[in-house]
């Protein structure tokens, strides 16, 4: 019998993943917000806690986690970096940056392979290719690092960006008719990454990867309905490092 996994929040991506762990024989426990998690954490011994809340609850949710689950806890918000559960001392965290998404109504839709590391990183990839969502493991935490700017810039650049084309527009679309556009605000949010992570990142390189991504849905649109608070959530960072994001400013002073 394997040990149950527990997913914290169970949105249209917390579902997924539940059905991924049910599908490789995993009992699951979902914790809502009406879930004594203290209580819970007496009573079970979990494979690893996956914590599935949005970016804006993502601090309180790690707060929340038991010392015995410590060693256990995997992640796999947007905007994500290391420095957002430095300072809770998980032991070996696993990360997972997903390229998939899952909308109400509708199934999920894949646009690259979603890579993962960390201590579960296998059960993850082993679940998710279970419904068909590819995804892999990554040999070290450099690689992680690398991925998880690559998915900031991809979602940071086409929804700031987007802001700035047509309504409507897709990533087709900004590739093609807007690249000159595509890379100053990029090379804004490659600038606030390093400052992020504290490292330095091959800008051909994390374009390249992005470029892929688009091809995976050209479709995708640009602009979301979160892309303002996006934007303002970056510029403020930006002025915490003291940095000059001039592409960002000018979308922010112009909408």
């Amino acid at each position: 019998m394997k040990k149950p996994i527990v997913i914290l929040g169970i949105g249209e991506l917390g579902s997924v993943f539940a059905r991924a762990f049910l599908k490789n024989n995993y009992p699951v426990y979902p914790i809502t917000r009406k879930t004594n998690i203290k209580k819970l954490a007496s009573s079970i011994d979990p494979e690893l806690i996956l914590v599935c809340t949005g970016e804006a609850d993502l601090q309180t949710a790690l707060a929340q986690i038991p010392e015995s689950w410590k060693d256990r806890v995997a992640m796999m918000q947007n905007e994500l970096l290391p420095r957002d559960w430095i300072d809770y001392h998980f032991v070996y965290p696993t990360v997972i940056s997903v390229w998939f998404e899952k909308k109400k109504g509708m199934d999920s839709k894949v646009l690259i392979s979603s890579p993962v590391f960390g201590k579960k990183a296998q059960i993850i990839v082993d679940s998710l290719i279970l419904i068909d969502i590819p995804a892999h493991v990554l040999d070290d935490e450099a690689q992680l690092v690398f991925e998880l700017v690559l998915k900031n810039l991809y979602i940071l650049t086409t929804n700031i960006a987007g802001m700035a084309i047509e309504p409507g527009a897709n990533v087709d679309s900004l590739r093609t008719h807007h690249l000159q556009l595509m890379r100053e605000v990029s090379s804004d949010i490659i600038k606030l990454q390093s400052s992020l992570t504290g490292k330095n990142f091959d800008q051909v390189a994390l374009e390249k990867s992005m470029i892929k991504a688009f091809e995976g849905d050209l479709d995708h649109s640009c602009m979301g309905r979160s892309a303002p608070a996006r934007l303002n959530r970056t510029l403020q960072l930006a002025k915490e490092f003291g940095l000059d994001l001039p592409a960002l400013q000018q979308i922010k002073h112009s909408s």
